[in-house]
């Protein structure tokens, strides 16, 4: 990403992190729908799973299921049209609509994503939308801040001056005075409207059906009472059958708003008949005379070819929009024409890499949270790292990275490095009272005054570290430290050691490694991160151990699923040799916990404990219970545990480089539980977490101690 795009990208997060206004609706949305959510989807313990397949097959035999669609909708009455570009379907659209004519809309991703309401207005049109949130949007100019409640960023104050001025009357400010102005209003359009235009939430290809749902009950109404109702829908929406499209239906309810299905449920298959035997066989019914079935393929079969056909298993339900880090503080200057990361993808298939990057393709932190949340599972921080990758291929990733990810590559590197930072440091740091971190005097390198970080150490952790002498091991282990903690948190490498030593764990130190090339990989640098993976795998490769412990779960994720698939086309030898070492791979925690018969600590260790979850511990690797276990165990120690343990502290590696004011945004709602639990300690198992909270509680005049679970073990082992 070129130093231009990087100030539009901080630009757009500076106005949504300024715009607190937006951020209070968002809350109020997420407190509401996150709990109901969580609540209702273990009550549908293999509706995911069921989805996924259904997906999996609709886009894997897309052209099959389009054409059974067409065949059907068209047996029923419909007309379809199949439109290659935005400005087929536009041109489409506007030829049904008298000149002057009435449109009244209902909410509809696809009909934002092809701008039909401005273009049609442009036309002549008039347009009014009908969802509740959607028309105080139009009434505002403003555009939509979430897919589900697309108004949570206007004030009711400011809702009701519209409103007032819309019926030309004052209004009183209360949500039960302002629907009722709305119903009124809305139900004049609805009765003179030429034309109604909906969304399909799914459109089941063996009956020719197409479903919607909601709760407000105005898509009922769109599609019901205009004599013409056209629906636009992307050919993404298409399953093979009524009961897949059922599943679509329930599945949009439980992850989207906490519900066991909507309040209102549509389905609609063909144009309204009568079949009164009074009156004349088939004749019009009470709905619509003519009904369009516009499905879009614009870009979408390209985004198969190119390797973003998960992508297309969205149902657009929204839930990875309630449990983004980055959305819930910047709102909707994440994301292009759909919100979040889903819509950086969109942008891209569609030809377009600089939108997708000048709209946040460098703000996904990777916590996983939207993946989890996913009623179809979808991969969304992966497809985003992929972009990346082709980013890098076309521009490359620069020169302040080349330089950094060169650097990494090399042992001898990082060591002089830090040498000259212990050094040189103090001309731009000033030590803190424990003097293990130290706070920036001015801005430099990069980094905002007053900056937390970590000190180098005077020597790398590979030059001071003694592995204890074990006599008939009940396990040998090799350690990977990582760049963190071979120079700037070298003490929770000693008190790996000695855990592992009081446990009669044999602990074997490769004399030389590099960075685990995360950072490369999440960047797109896939030619820096080959050359560390390389490196890395004949290093460890050539130990004889049972298991290779990790204190970092982003480097265990490095050597667990990262480098399997960076080579993925390797030689046979390499791959196997790859897959061995991915399977002995384990977290500290986990192979404490699993691995051996961990020994009882002795030593009371009278502190209030509080446990935060890495994102890739917790989510790419599983492991959450296994850290409070081992603590749990600890003589004296008070364990408390926090609200929402598992949600990111924003830190992420170089994203709170690029993006500190948004990393410590993200922190502060993490030391908000924190402080809420009264904890002293707060322990985690990522070093990177460890900074990045050591920072927000110097920050915020805290007193909690930042720890690792290795090294609150170790002091119950008797190390001070």
């Amino acid at each position: 990403m070129g130093d231009h795009t990087h100030k539009i990208v901080k630009t757009k997060v500076t106005e949504g992190l300024r715009d607190m206004e937006s951020r209070k609706g968002r809350f109020r949305a997420f407190d509401a729908i996150r709990p109901a959510m969580l609540k209702m989807v273990p009550n549908y313990p293999e509706l995911s799973n069921r989805l996924r397949r259904i997906k999996e097959y609709s886009i894997d035999h897309l052209d099959e299921v389009i054409a059974k669609a067409q065949q059907s909708l068209e047996a029923k009455g419909c007309k379809v049209y199949l439109a290659e570009t935005s400005e087929d379907a536009q041109r489409y659209i506007a030829g049904l609509i008298p000149k002057e004519g009435l449109v009244v809309k209902s909410k509809s991703n696809a009909g934002k994503e092809i701008n039909i309401s401005h273009y049609l207005e442009d036309q002549g049109v008039t347009v009014v939308e009908t969802d509740l949130g959607d028309r105080i949007n139009q009434l505002a100019k403003s555009e939509a801040s979430h897919s589900l409640a697309p108004a949570i960023h206007i004030p009711i104050e400011k809702i009701t001056k519209l409103f007032s001025e819309e019926e030309g009357k004052e209004l009183e400010c209360t949500p039960e005075a302002l629907v009722v102005s709305a119903r009124k209003g809305l139900r004049d359009f609805l009765v003179k409207a030429d034309v109604g235009i909906s969304g399909a939430n799914a459109i089941s290809a063996d009956t020719g059906s197409v479903f919607v749902t909601e709760n407000e009950g105005n898509i009922r109404a769109v599609s019901m009472m205009p004599k013409v109702h056209i629906v636009i829908a992307g050919v993404e929406k298409i399953v093979p059958t009524l009961e897949d499209a059922l599943q679509v239906v329930r599945a949009a309810a439980v992850y989207g708003v906490g519900q066991d299905i909507g309040t209102y449920v549509s389905v609609i298959s063909g144009v309204s008949e009568s079949l009164d035997p009074d009156l004349e066989e088939f004749s019009q019914g009470q709905g619509p005379r003519e009904v369009h079935i516009v499905l879009l393929k614009n870009g979408r079969q390209d985004a198969i070819k190119v390797g973003f056909k998960e992508s297309l298993y969205c149902i657009n339900c929204g839930s990875c929009l309630n449990f983004c880090p980055v959305y819930q503080e910047v709102g909707g200057k994440y994301g292009y024409k759909y919100l979040g990361g889903r819509g950086l993808v969109f942008a891209a298939f569609h030809g377009d890499l600089g939108k997708s990057e000048e709209n946040g393709l460098s703000l996904c932190i990777g916590c996983q949270k939207c993946h989890t949340a996913c009623p179809v599972q979808m991969a969304t921080p992966e497809m985003l790292w992929k972009l990346r990758q082709n980013a890098v291929a076309k521009k490359g990733v620069g020169w302040k990275k080349d330089l950094v990810f060169s650097m990494l590559t090399k042992p001898k590197t990082l060591p002089m490095v830090s040498k000259l930072a212990t050094t040189f440091g103090k001309l731009a740091l000033k030590d803190s009272e424990k003097g293990t971190t130290s706070r920036l005097t001015f801005n430099s390198f990069g980094l905002p005054q007053e900056r937390v970080i970590p000190k180098f150490s005077g020597k790398s952790f590979a030059e001071i570290a003694e592995p204890k002498s074990v006599a008939k091991p009940v396990k040998k282990v090799g350690f990977y430290p990582g760049c963190v903690v071979n120079y700037t948190e070298t003490d929770l490498g000693e008190a790996l050691l000695h855990v592992l030593g009081e446990n009669r764990v044999e602990v074997k130190l490769a004399k030389e490694d590099v960075c685990c090339g995360i950072p490369s990989i999440v960047s797109g640098d896939l030619e820096h991160a080959k050359s560390m993976a390389l490196k890395n795998i004949e290093t460890y490769s050539a130990l004889e151990m049972d298991a290779l412990v990790f204190v970092c779960p982003s480097c265990a994720v490095a050597f667990k699923e990262e480098y399997p698939k960076l080579f993925a086309d390797a030689s046979p030898d390499l791959q196997e040799k790859i897959k061995k070492l991915a399977e002995k791979a384990k977290d500290i925690n986990e192979f404490l916990s699993k691995d051996i018969k961990l020994k009882a600590p002795k030593q009371k260790v009278t502190e209030t404990v509080t446990y935060h979850d890495p994102c890739h511990l917790a989510r790419s690797m599983g492991v959450k219970k296994e850290p409070r276990e081992i603590l749990q165990k600890i003589p004296g120690l008070k364990y408390v545990e926090m609200q929402d343990a598992d949600a990111c502290c924003g830190f992420g590696g170089s994203f709170s480089l690029s993006f500190y004011e948004l990393s410590q945004r993200i922190n502060e709602g993490k030391l908000k539980n924190v402080t809420d639990t009264q904890a002293t300690t707060l322990a985690t198992s990522c070093p990177g977490c460890m900074v990045h909270f050591r920072d927000g509680v110097a920050q915020h005049d805290m007193k909690q101690k930042v720890s690792h679970v290795v090294q609150i073990l170790s002091r119950a082992y008797g190390r001070r």
